[in-house]
This record gives C-alpha cells, sequence and structure tokens, in this order.
C-alpha cells in the first residue's frame, strides 16, 4: 500500500494514505495560468476549501510547478475555523513543498516566507516546521494535506503526471506574475 511522508527538519513520518476520515473538499472554480516573475516559467494555481463534519476546517492553495522535470507542488494551507464570525486568531497556516517518490507523496513544511502568500494575514499564525511540531499540528497538517493532494483531482492529477485536469474548474490568465516559485 502506497505511504506518504511528511518531512519536519530532517525527521519523516510514514503513514497509510487510505485511513477514513470525516473530511470533505470542495475546490475553486478556476484553474489559473500564472508566469513567474523570478524564473519566468508557467505555472498553474489551484485553490479550495476543506470541510471537517461539515464545517469549513481549511482553505489551501496550490501552485502546480508544470514546467518542471518532476511533479512539485507549493501547498500553502490554513487550518483552523473559517465559518463566519472566526478569526484569523483560531487559525495556523504553512507552507508544503509536495512532491513525488516511487510509491508515495513527500511532503515537507517550509518557512512561511517562502509561500507566495506571505504574509498571510487571513491564514492565521505562520508556522513554520518547528512551531507545527511544537504546537502539535503536524498532524493534523499531515491529514489534511494528504487529504487535499489526494482529492483535488487537479493536484492528484498533476502529481501522477497526467496533466492537470480541470474538470468541473474554468482554465484563466492570472492578474498579474507570480512573485516566485
Amino acid at each position: 500500500m502506497p505511504v506518504a511522508t511528511i518531512g519536519l527538519g530532517d525527521a519523516r513520518f510514514a503513514y497509510n494514505l487510505h485511513p477514513m476520515t470525516d473530511f470533505s473538499l470542495e475546490t475553486g472554480q478556476d484553474v489559473v495560468r500564472v508566469t513567474c516573475e523570478c524564473c519566468g516559467n508557467e505555472k498553474k494555481r489551484v485553490w479550495g476549501f476543506v470541510s471537517l463534519s461539515g464545517d469549513a476546517y481549511a482553505v489551501y492553495y496550490a501552485l502546480l510547478n508544470v514546467t518542471e522535470d518532476r511533479p512539485r507542488v507549493g501547498l500553502t494551507l490554513s487550518i483552523g475555523p473559517w465559518w463566519e464570525d472566526t478569526e484569523p486568531s483560531q487559525r495556523s497556516w504553512c507552507h508544503i513543498d509536495v512532491r513525488t517518490e516511487p510509491d508515495k507523496f513527500q511532503f515537507v513544511i517550509r518557512n512561511p516566507k517562502e509561500s507566495n502568500f506571505y504574509p498571510w494575514e487571513r491564514g492565521g499564525a505562520p508556522l513554520n516546521p518547528e512551531q507545527a511540531a511544537a504546537n502539535g499540528m503536524r498532524d493534523e497538517i499531515q491529514s489534511v494535506a494528504k487529504f487535499i493532494v489526494e482529492t483535488d483531482p487537479a493536484i492528484s492529477s498533476y502529481l501522477d503526471e497526467i496533466g492537470v485536469n480541470t474538470v468541473g474548474r474554468k482554465p484563466r490568465e492570472a492578474d498579474g506574475p507570480q512573485h516566485g516559485c
């Protein structure tokens, strides 16, 4: 059975890719074609929402690096309550580098400043790898990120190297350039 690893610094954690969850996913309506200012390469951005037991629980933005030799996704993920009358102080966010290896995904939590969304005030408190571990968020980040990567059709198809599945989303051009890879 495939496994995934999540990295926090030098530590790696493996887990089963098919546990039962109470998560559900709603994809954003667009696949946005962006051009990176730093390298001039095309990228694709998708986003979506994750609910936990019917409540808005996470928001994510994924940058698909479609011109690189090996699939890589920059996943910016905010976890915590997202329903009406909640505050960013109730949420935390991190930036995760997602890559594929034979029979598994590799997730590495990066410095939040590497995210195109930094500083993402609405996302809550930014977490670096050490803060995610110290705040007890590592397992939750791992579960939600794995669910997104497996469930969002654009991300999963891209990581499976079969193109970017745009079914249910409209391709469109970005309003401006991407400020980094």
